[in-house]
């Protein structure tokens, strides 16, 4: 799919020192990443916030139901203003690289209306930067035609020159983002060749060979830091987090693989960012716990954010994820699951709906169960039909 720290003053206490030894030897073990910032990570814990990819919204001319009448209690309004209704806080908004071609023209022209509109009443906005000007996914990750041509020192150089662009355009629009997510699903990397990856043990979408692993790494790497770089260039002295997304929110070995390779590189970001659906048989929750516990473990300065997911259609007949009805009240328990997971890990902060014009809603365009989720957090528990994680719902 397609620290701010509170400081108190306390007395001073006695040393612990067998602590001291314990946690020395635990220090050694751990990645060097790990060790300076967990204390801030646990002085303050994430606050929790559910969203939705409404990107569709940007694109004129694109059917996707966002050409319907969306209405509650009689009233029509747009779609994500009666999300924000229900307690929907958070949207995620794409933007290609122009001129876009075989996708939807979300355009950075098209979104800026659409970004200011969100920011006017109060909501936050996450930019999603694809860096292609076509879909990017982990099928696909192409370099823009514009682009095409330079060496990777200049293509390097168009990602740094892009990002600033976008976001400079829209702060001064005053549709500052709150959060950056620099690449779209780069699980195998971004810009294929030039910054493709290969996941260990994967048999497609791998790059050509002859593959220098350390090369193609330090790519991806310097890509990453290019667009950050960009980003926080445009965006001064406003604050804002830095999103790097992956598709493998139910698996911890791939994540760790992957991050451990950003981490190592010194690639500054806020957020380990993940896309996770069941209907293309991506796993349980169980597993998704599993890898939001090891990565608080492991990364405990990053937070940790479902920012793609969705219950629709399976597209596999032997898919094992789907444990929910394919109703609109599945879908709604499903949400419930997905949100309490989250919402209940160490260092959740987000759940996002990709594309809810596609099922959030009634054919009338009244919404549709999934849309009240918030309400039923605590009602809706009880198993079998709940299949959130033991950990939280024994």
């Amino acid at each position: 799919m397609h620290v701010e720290i509170t400081l108190r003053k306390t007395r001073p206490a006695l040393v612990n020192w067998r602590g001291v030894r314990a946690a020395a030897i635990i220090t050694v073990l751990l990645p060097w990443w790990t060790v300076a910032t967990a204390t801030a990570a646990e002085v303050n814990p994430p606050k929790f916030v559910l969203g939705a990819d409404v990107s569709a919204l940007a694109a004129p001319g694109r059917g996707w139901r966002t050409n319907r009448v969306y209405h509650q209690a009689g009233r029509t309004n747009e779609e994500w203003r009666i999300l924000m209704d229900h307690g929907w806080t958070m949207f995620r908004l794409r933007v290609f690289v122009s001129p876009v071609r075989n996708a939807p023209n979300n355009s950075l022209e098209n979104t800026i209306p659409l970004a200011r509109r969100i920011k006017a009443a109060g909501g936050k906005l996450e930019l999603c930067l694809h860096l292609s000007d076509t879909w990017a996914d982990p099928q696909h990750q192409e370099i823009p035609v514009a682009w095409r041509g330079s060496d990777f020192e200049g293509i390097e150089k168009q990602v740094e020159a892009h990002c600033l662009d976008v976001v400079k355009q829209l702060k001064d629009a005053d549709a500052m983002p709150d959060w950056v997510q620099v690449g779209n699903e780069i699980t195998r990397g971004t810009l294929w060749p030039l910054a493709q990856v290969k996941v260990p043990g994967s048999t497609q979408y791998n790059p050509p060979e002859p593959f220098d692993e350390a090369k193609q790494w330090e790519q991806l790497t310097r890509v990453l830091k290019a667009g950050i770089r960009g980003v926080k260039t445009a965006a001064g002295t406003t604050p804002l987090r830095i999103a790097i997304h992956i598709d493998k929110g139910a698996n911890w070995q791939v994540t760790m693989w992957f991050f451990d390779h950003v981490n190592a590189a010194q690639v500054e970001h806020d957020i380990i960012a993940q896309s996770f659906y069941p209907e293309w048989n991506h796993g349980t929750l169980e597993q998704v716990w599993e890898n939001m516990s090891q990565c608080a473990k492991r990364y405990p300065d990053k937070d940790f954010a479902v920012v793609e997911t969705g219950y629709g259609r399976s597209h596999s007949q032997t898919n094992t994820s789907m444990l929910w009805p394919e109703t609109p009240e599945g879908r709604r328990q499903f949400m419930v699951d997905m949100v309490n997971t989250v919402k209940n890990s160490p260092r959740g902060v987000a759940v996002m709906y990709w594309a809810p014009e596609w099922e959030a809603w009634n054919a009338d365009g009244s919404p549709g169960p999934v849309v009240s989720v918030l309400n039923h957090l605590t009602m809706l528990t009880n198993r079998p039909a709940s299949h959130a994680p033991a950990g939280i719902n024994p």
